[in-house]
């Protein structure tokens, strides 16, 4: 009966703490539970394990050992789980007054961060975009030095490098690699050798795929526009040029601590609230992968690959552009943004015509074509956008983090789940509107899917992270995401983008390249009933080797065979500019 007794008490109280342990920090009421608990259990256990002693004195020594013996194992289980295994989340811990909205954290690793020289941040040219510089009292201070060896606008890069600030964190790759950025990651002798020897520790550098003259350009030329510019390459998926505009100046949250420290405080937070202010036209916001927009008619790429993919149930090249289509009792016709199209398609049409001349009433039919019968045939236009990652509500996750090192939103084919049950919802979506909302970034792979004979790469940023001595610590390779599209319908659809930039809407995107084969798709996407259009633009060239893949957004910008494919034009003729 003993033995029984003693195992399940041993064992229960085993059990307890392994759960309590398991728990996160903030549960720390329920791991004391379990701490308590847990206490009687293990008395219970070891009361059965009772010396021989003499008579008079066994039980009071005895119990008097074991509650001595029990709270102190008790509490060393405290101290391990605080030193140990928690040690980091308590020593970082930020929390927000619930009175003052005031944030209070733990200054001792704020203050012991700016004490690292992090590593530079160099674009793919060895340009100098980020470094560190120590001052007094070992602090050291981040600074920008494209600013005053280079002419470029720090703000330009701010969506990619992100801010490094004592009061307000980190974002962009300062966040992302902040442990090879301090050192913590990539040589943990030489981050131990340092920490024993009290020696300044210095970081690793980041080498980008980025080229700084292209991002420079390419955010100069949006202005005073906001939108999002994003340029890849499409043989490897390496990011050459990603704005996001309006930008932020990361020098402005950056302590210097050579200068008076109430003043820089004040600096600080006065340059933090003006850009979260309503009219600062939210410059924290990284348009390119966080930005989600209807894509216009730039998504009737990804509805034409359907087609092409499935010609048999698509019927690509039996089509007719009428004025309207009337789809469902009590929605909507669908509708041409230009009256008479079918005398620039012709009629009956096919599906370079209506691609080059944007005609909505086409795509529309595709995507009904294409829909499934809820029965046998499953849904090809659906399941072709998935193909895109652009994905149902119910697949997306809260964040991607395999693009660009970055935090990255998913892009949505619809947002109720039962959207596209409607006939007029897909017919919507099949052109481009519905609820359909995706990043630039995921319109430049699109582009560069097409560009790459139907094979999705995975964009990336960080072309290499190289240790202070200058050894290489990673290097990144291209990496495939999945075969989207045939060989065959890729290179059809670089036909029809080629026939954009010939004849179509979007023609005016080859004055910019003379000389340059260039393909590509406008877009003009209704948001907000009564407002601008956003304008849109993907773009490829050279067609018969492409090199560059192209997005263009501009809010606001109307149809997107103006300011959005002048912009991609100028954009690629700056990106050849960049191999001379």
């Amino acid at each position: 009966m003993q033995s029984t007794v003693r195992l399940l008490s041993g064992a229960s109280a085993i059990s307890l703490i392994i759960f309590g342990l398991s728990q996160p920090a903030e549960q720390e009421i329920s791991w004391l539970i379990c701490l308590w608990l847990a206490a009687p259990l293990i008395g219970l256990t070891a009361w059965f394990y009772q010396p021989r002693m003499p008579r008079g004195i066994q039980r009071s020594v005895y119990a008097l050992g074991l509650i001595i013996i029990v709270g102190f194992g008790l509490l060393s289980l405290q101290l391990l789980r605080q030193q140990l295994i928690y040690a980091d989340t308590i020593y970082n811990r930020v929390v927000q007054d619930p009175e003052s909205g005031q944030i209070i954290s733990n200054v001792r690793p704020v203050l012991a961060s700016q004490r690292v020289l992090r590593g530079d941040i160099l674009d793919r040219t060895g340009l100098l975009l980020v470094s560190s510089e120590q001052v007094a009292d070992g602090f050291a201070n981040r600074t920008y030095p494209l600013a005053t060896v280079s002419g470029y606008d720090p703000a330009a890069f701010s969506n990619i490098v992100g801010f490094f600030s004592p009061r307000y964190g980190q974002s962009g790759l300062e966040a992302t690699y902040s442990g090879y950025l301090s050192g913590e990651q990539g040589s943990p002798s030489d981050y131990l050798k340092h920490n024993l020897l009290g020696e300044t520790q210095v970081g690793n550098n980041l080498h980008l795929t980025l080229h700084a003259g292209l991002q420079a350009r390419a955010s100069a030329l949006l202005g005073a526009w906001s939108g999002s510019i994003v340029v890849l390459d499409p043989r490897s998926g390496a990011v050459l040029a990603m704005v996001s505009h309006p930008g932020f100046d990361p020098r402005g949250l950056s302590f210097n601590y050579a200068a008076d420290r109430e003043a820089e405080n004040t600096r600080i937070s006065q340059y933090w609230q003006s850009i979260n202010s309503d009219s600062s036209g939210q410059p924290l916001l990284n348009r390119a992968t966080q930005g989600q927009y209807p894509p216009g008619s730039t998504f009737k790429t990804v509805t034409a690959v359907a087609a092409l993919e499935h010609p048999d149930v698509a019927q690509p090249n039996t089509i007719r552009c009428y004025n309207e289509l009337p789809v469902e009792q009590g929605s909507p016709p669908v509708v041409n943004a230009v009256d008479n199209l079918a005398s620039l398609t012709g009629d009956p049409s096919d599906l370079e015509r209506v691609y080059a001349y944007s005609c909505n009433v086409a795509f529309a039919q595709y995507a009904l074509r294409l829909r499934g019968d809820g029965r046998q045939r499953p849904d090809l236009f659906e399941q072709q956008a998935t193909l895109f990652d652009i994905v149902r509500p119910q697949d997306a996750p809260p964040m991607y983090d395999r693009f660009t090192a970055l935090p990255t939103l998913p892009s949505r084919l619809y947002v109720q789940p039962d959207f596209l049950d409607r006939l007029a919802a897909v017919a919507d979506t099949g052109y481009g509107q519905g609820q359909i909302l995706v990043t630039p970034l995921q319109m430049a792979m699109v582009a560069a899917t097409i560009a790459n004979d139907g094979v999705m790469l995975q964009p990336y940023l960080v072309q290499q992270i190289r240790s202070p001595d200058n050894r290489v610590i990673f290097e990144e390779r291209t990496r495939t995401i999945r075969q989207v599209m045939s060989v065959e319908t890729a290179r059809e659809m670089r036909n029809h983008m080629a026939a954009v930039a010939e004849y179509g809407f979007g023609s005016q995107i080859s004055s910019f390249v003379p000389g340059v084969s260039v393909g590509g798709k406008s877009g003009t996407a209704e948001h907000v009933p009564g407002a601008t259009p956003h304008a849109w633009f993907i773009a490829i060239a050279p067609l018969d080797a492409p090199r560059y893949a192209v997005a263009v957004i501009v809010e606001g910008g109307g149809e997107g065979s103006g300011i959005a494919a002048q912009l991609a034009g100028q954009v690629l003729a700056a990106a050849f500019a960049t191999e001379s």
